[in-house]
């Protein structure tokens, strides 16, 4: 992730003016910002909210980022909302970034934020605090009606920001949560400001989100939160405006000593009355403030309306005129849906990077919705090929051709020929996992073809790729090669790095497949080399594994565990479940030939959890297979049948052909062994006829034997 300069010129369109700023009231813990001018809206001022790099490999700490992306589109536009217009990736990075509306600060104050109105010791005018509060109230209202459930958890005068027009607006987002959203939520120890002060206070307190000044009692004790909590703090920000300072002021040393002192305040101490401080305070007004601020939630107003009708009824009573009617604001347009539905892909997408790949799906789900509400067939398209990788990544390549067949005709319909081969290089892929290799190549000679008519290099050099790995999977090694060979010096010269790091891999697998685990090796550390060199995490550890493949190859499953715990390690540390999961899948197949079974059953079930949690049908299902093993080897035939079974269904469920074949190999090997041989038998010829179909002559082969064995055992 870079660093943007003044001047740069951000997805050929956004002008960085000024950044970044790790201190803006739009930041956040986990956010950086950039002042911009929107050439594509005519110099529109915006603000910029990226991630920051530091955190990027935190997934949990990405998935709170994303959430607040979800928060702010969600929310539309509303007077008393900083808006955000839209969420957007940078060319083909992993960088996210909201599209948020610049406040400009009023005449003589330093920033936007309330905080610049708000000077110790001495009160705003009563009429203009009750205006700003009642700005907060319609736009907490709003965000309420919008997203039922929605609980702020940060309100304080940094994230309300005062613009030129004297409006209040509610912004920073980043704390939000959900109250239907409970069984999703992240854990506590990233579910606040990841600034290093606040990660220090998390370790104090247990999960406490939001800022001490500010929190409501509830905040401090863990308990459920809700609309009312958000009211305590608007009646905090509200005391300070009347009085000039805030309800409770500590001194303190430390976070920690922070922390406790204001849990202390919050939970057990009355605040001043503000009319003996003010005289000028009303009762009523008076009252709103100490009702916001009871200890009890329950005690308090119960949702936003109450709050505003209070507020504008002491305004009236105060100043004899009706406070100011709320800005009603227009239905979004055409345009500003379209917009929307491209950060909800925005946001799918930047979930698919971080392994969530059920939850990307329900966000393609809603792009796709949008797409047919205003007919925008290239948004459609997209929507659907989206939807088909995420089903893919699923472990359901079947329910995965459907979309990217749709995606296809539509592609074809607008004439996008770089679409169409996107698609058809999608479909060689899914019919690759279906174990159907042949069907496959055909849609690869096609991506290849269509590639060179048009110049797409990238896309030629993706389907030469393609093309090997079907050639390996069919067990031609050497037709493999051909192709992964025409990738490498195709990656060499148009200085793809990445592409000729993964043509590198490739020919290590090939190489392996001949049994040349010698050369395999040797394509694997230049890969892993250039991993290192570009910084390609991912690469780097995928490349480690198939370091540990080979070693275990060569019958030294120690060193392989050695290339697979490094694996292991690497995808913790960017976030990559899938990765995590597979390095487990390895670790425990390495401890399985040392003999280890019971060793080797911790490393599957770890796989199997994190499989179910992914929604990784395909993952699943290697686990219990792998799990069904380990049981044969401890003498539990009973619990193998079981897992090998659980294993079959799911693969005839996603269609995985040659995993079924396998399984019902392995449950026709059991079942013989415990005298059931007709089972058996049943088994081993559905694995005969499928290896036989494929092309796979040496698994059909050793199939056969095991059936002519059982054959002679039961006659």
């Amino acid at each position: 992730m870079s660093i943007y300069p003044s001047g740069t010129l951000i997805a050929n369109r956004y002008e960085v003016v000024q950044g970044p700023r790790e201190k803006s009231s739009l930041a956040g813990g986990m956010g950086l910002v950039y002042l911009c001018v929107d050439h594509a809206e005519n110099g529109r001022p915006v603000a910029l909210k990226t991630f920051r790099p530091e955190l990027l490999p935190d997934r949990a700490a990405r998935d709170r980022f994303l959430r607040e992306g979800t928060t702010w589109v969600q929310l539309g536009k509303h007077p008393h909302i900083v808006r955000c217009y839209q969420v957007f990736r940078a060319d083909f990075g992993t960088e996210v970034f909201f599209v948020l509306e610049l406040v400009a600060a009023a005449e003589g104050k330093r920033d936007a934020s309330l905080r610049s109105w708000l000077i110790p010791g001495k009160p705003l005018p009563v009429e203009q605090a009750l205006f700003f509060a009642l700005h907060i109230a319609r736009g907490m209202k709003h965000a309420t009606t919008k997203i039922p459930g929605l609980v702020h958890r940060d309100l304080k005068p940094e994230n309300v920001l005062v613009g030129r027009d004297g409006f209040a607006r509610v912004t920073d987002f980043g704390l939000v949560g959900i109250l239907s959203d409970l069984s999703e939520a992240v854990p506590e120890q990233v579910q606040a400001d990841q600034s290093l002060t606040h990660r220090r206070l998390l370790t104090f307190t247990k999960g406490f989100v939001g800022t001490p000044e500010y929190a409501a009692p509830e905040q401090f004790d863990g308990r459920e939160l809700d609309e009312r909590s958000d009211i305590y703090a608007c009646g905090c920000i509200l005391y300070e405006m009347l009085i000039g300072q805030a309800p409770f002021t500590k001194n303190y040393k430390t976070q920690q000593e922070r922390f406790l002192r204001y849990k202390e305040c919050h939970t057990s101490e009355e605040p001043k009355p503000p009319r003996a401080v003010v005289p000028t305070v009303t009762d009523e007004i008076e009252n709103i403030v100490l009702r916001c601020l009871r200890k009890k939630s329950e005690e308090r107003f119960g949702n936003w309306p109450e709050v505003e009708a209070v507020v504008k009824s002491a305004y009236r009573a105060m100043t004899g005129k009706e406070a100011p009617s709320e800005i009603t604001t227009e239905g979004e347009t055409r345009t500003e849906r379209v917009a929307m539905g491209w950060s909800y892909n925005t946001m799918g997408i930047s979930y698919a990077d971080i392994g969530k790949f059920s939850v990307a799906r329900d966000y393609f789900d809603k792009v796709l919705a949008i797409g047919l509400q205003e007919g925008e067939r290239s948004f459609q398209s997209a929507a659907l090929g989206n939807l088909g990788e995420a089903y893919r990544q699923l472990g359901d390549a079947r329910g995965a051709i459907g979309y990217f067949k749709q995606a296809l005709a539509i592609m074809r319909e607008l004439g996008d020929r770089d679409g169409e081969g996107g698609a058809l290089g999608n479909l060689g892929i899914a019919y690759r996992e279906l174990g159907d290799a042949r069907g496959a190549i055909g849609y690869f000679e096609q991506h290849l073809a269509l590639a060179r008519e048009i110049g797409d290099r990238r896309g030629e050099a993706a389907a030469l790729g393609n093309l090997g790995t079907a050639y390996c999977q069919l067990g031609d090694a050497r037709g493999a090669i051909r192709y992964y060979k025409q990738d490498l010096a195709l990656a060499r010269k148009i200085g793809d790095r990445r592409g000729e790091a993964a043509a590198l891999g490739n020919l290590g697998i090939a190489y392996a497949q001949l049994g040349d685990v010698r050369g395999a090796i040797g394509y694997f550390e230049q890969c892993l080399n250039i991993a290192r060199e570009i910084g390609d995490r991912r690469g780097e550890g995928q490349t480690l594994g198939n370091l540990g493949n080979a070693y275990f190859q060569l019958g030294d499953a120690r060193s392989a565990i050695g290339y697979y715990e490094q694996y292991l390690a690497i995808a913790r540390e960017i976030g990559d479940r899938h990765g995590e999961a597979a390095a487990l899948g390895n670790l425990g197949n390495a401890y399985f030939q040392l003999g280890d079974a019971r060793g080797a059953i911790g490393y599957y079930e770890r796989h199997l959890a994190i499989a179910r949690e992914l929604g990784d049908r395909c993952g699943e299902a290697a686990a219990l297979g792998n799990l069904g093993n380990a049981y044969r080897q401890l003498g539990d035939a009973r619990r193998a049948i079981d897992l090998h079974e659980q294993s079959l269904v799911i693969k005839q469920k996603i269609s995985d052909r040659i995993g079924a074949a396998e399984t019902s190999f392995n449950l026709a090997f059991v079942l013989a062994q415990q005298g059931r041989l007709r089972e058996a038998e049943t088994h081993a010829k559905q694995a005969a006829q499928i290896f036989t179909q494929v092309g796979n002559s040496e698994y059909a082969a050793s199939t056969q034997e095991l059936l002519d064995e059982i054959l002679s055992q039961d006659m």
